[in-house]
């Protein structure tokens, strides 16, 4: 595998037409309906629920799919359902097959999300899987098998949970678990909420419930954890307080080590800066992303992170309710960011339709990220609750190219025949999948066919892909580190994390486009999570490469 991954040269790239993404869903194998569990009580879980994630179960050098799915009916929320997760493994063939009872991750719990990530550091990558009830915790036992590691790790959780993420939080070198929770909601005392208009039954707002505390997992090693959500201070509960659906891992300071941004729904984000010895505070407020730009919290979903106007600073984008924009902060400096979303061109596209999952990355390979993000609203009648708007339950997605500087354009209607489809958009998992070079996307619409986008858009450069390997005392995923590329277009820094987007898990390996007919690329700086760094010489273009920590050339300060 490993040999693989440094330097086998990727397969060519589909030729390019009008569509810039293909759905090859079928093509490949992976049919598959997501579950909701809807029939018809309108209970809360219903509506958020639809993750997915990639990542290479078997170390054979491809990446497979792993589908989170909800219950096949929820008012009976609290027992296993019919339908369970499902995982599939991709053969490097052009074709997935469904290996989930012989791995043994069918959890039929009420799903929500997932986060991967290699806890014991023992070179195979473990699965952890949120819930409405009982999360779950698996061990990858190395032969295409897992273990149920929950109540060994204390890992479970006893809230309804959304996204989760891997991070190492105080340099041990073991990776640790933050869990987003949503809502203190009882599904068997639940009553359905009714609109003003002729008592039609509809979904409640989040605003009738308290916010569930968010959750901390310090790893402990050997497979145990200890929750020390109270103790890190980031427990808080309330009406207005918490209410989480995404969480990224980033080092909004640039101070070496991670913090978390959530996306709450309806109340301030967090943004919890991590202060060492496992204790954070909120910045959110300080930093400038609670709120957006008129003071008022948004109803957010999705979350990711990157440097979209090349000035070198992180920026931040949210996936937020119908009639809110998307919100899109840039980085200032110092910690400290500003709602760019008008300016970016982004305020009139994003304020009529509702966006859970996004991912900021560089579709057409120019050196800049882009923006993808799925659309579908949470009421299923919201044409009969609210006549005669422009509100629609099923949304086309949108996909916006960035010019270089953090301006937008929504370019959706002229890429293909995928961005003329109404769906029930969550969850949008990406991974260079058939590893030619590009990001494809997985994307889960609820209670719908999920769908198997493969890229297909005219590169406007070469690429080089690299993939780190981490030594003590750095993660063996070295979650956390930076990537530094400096060409002749600009400098392009990358935050490596497997956490991205909305109850997703993505490609951990990062792409970077080099200029078009590039045969090797720059010298690439690795700063690892502990805060070494190093340089990379003579990597071939096209390809991807695996660089292991202590294996460069050692920077001084």
């Amino acid at each position: 595998m490993l040999a693989f991954l440094a330097s086998a040269a990727a397969q060519p790239g589909a030729a390019r037409g009008e569509d810039v993404f293909v759905d090859v869903s079928k093509t490949v194998g992976l049919n598959v309906r997501h579950v909701n569990g809807a029939r018809g009580a309108k209970l809360l879980p219903e509506t958020i629920n639809g993750g997915a994630g990639w990542f290479d179960y078997d170390g054979d050098g491809h990446l497979d799919l792993y589908l989170v799915q909800g219950h096949g009916d929820s008012t009976r929320a609290y027992a296993p359902g019919d339908t369970g997760n499902r995982l599939f493994r991709n053969t490097g063939k052009g074709r997935f097959v469904d290996v989930t009872d012989l791995a043994g991750v069918g959890d039929r719990n009420y799903g929500s999300a997932l986060a991967v990530g290699d806890i014991d550091n023992d070179g195979d990558t473990d699965l952890y899987v949120t819930n409405f009830g009982r999360n779950v915790l698996y061990i990858n036992n190395g032969n295409g098998t897992f273990s149920d590691g929950t109540a060994a790790s204390g890992t479970g959780t006893p809230f309804w949970s959304s996204s989760a993420c891997f991070a190492d939080i105080n340099g041990d070198g073991l990776l640790d678990l933050y869990v987003a929770n949503y809502l203190l909601y009882d599904s068997r005392v639940h009553k359905a909420c009714s609109s003003s208009r002729k008592q039609t039954p509809s979904y409640c707002h989040p605003n009738k419930y308290d916010g569930a505390p968010d959750s901390l997992y310090l790893n402990r090693g050997g497979g145990r954890f200890e929750d020390i959500s109270r103790a890190a201070g980031i427990a808080v509960r309330g009406r207005i307080l918490s209410k989480g659906l995404g969480v990224l891992p980033t080092d909004f300071d640039s101070d070496g080590d991670i913090d978390f941004l959530v996306a709450n729904d309806s109340v301030p984000n967090f943004l919890w800066r991590n202060l060492g010895g496992g204790k954070f505070e909120d910045a959110a407020l300080e930093a400038g992303v609670a709120l957006n730009t008129t003071g008022s919290p948004e109803a957010c979903m999705g979350v990711d992170g990157g440097d979209v106007n090349g000035d070198g600073l992180q920026d931040y984008f949210l996936t937020n309710f119908s009639e809110e924009t998307d919100t899109l902060f840039f980085g200032e400096g110092d910690g400290f960011f500003d709602d760019n979303t008008l300016r970016s061109g982004l305020g009139k596209p994003t304020f009529d339709p509702l966006g859970f999952g996004t991912r900021l990355f560089d579709y057409d390979l120019d050196g800049d990220l882009d923006i993808y993000v799925t659309r579908g609203h949470i009421l299923d009648n919201l044409e009969t609750l609210h006549p005669g708007t422009r509100l629609r339950y099923a949304q086309p997605d949108h996909l916006f190219q960035n010019d270089g500087k953090g301006r937008f354009t929504d370019i959706s209607e002229s890429s293909g025949s995928w961005f003329k489809k109404k769906l029930v958009g969550r969850a949008v998992a990406t991974a260079d999948y058939d590893s030619d070079g590009d990001l494809d996307l997985f994307i889960v619409n609820s209670g719908q066919e999920c769908t198997l986008l493969e890229n297909r858009a005219e590169r406007k450069g070469s690429w080089i892909g690299i993939r780190l390997q981490g030594t003590p005392p750095c993660s063996r995923d070295a979650a956390g580190s930076l990537i530094t590329l400096k060409t002749g277009a600009g400098v392009r820094r990358v935050e490596v994390r497997s956490t991205q987007s909305y109850m997703a898990a993505g490609d951990s390996r990062v792409i970077l486009s080099l200029d078009k007919g590039a045969t090797k690329a720059p010298p690439v700086e690795v700063r690892w999570s502990d805060g070494l760094r190093e340089l990379f010489n003579n990597l071939q273009a096209e390809r991807y490469h695996l660089l292991v920590r202590g294996k460069g050339e050692i920077l001084g300060e």
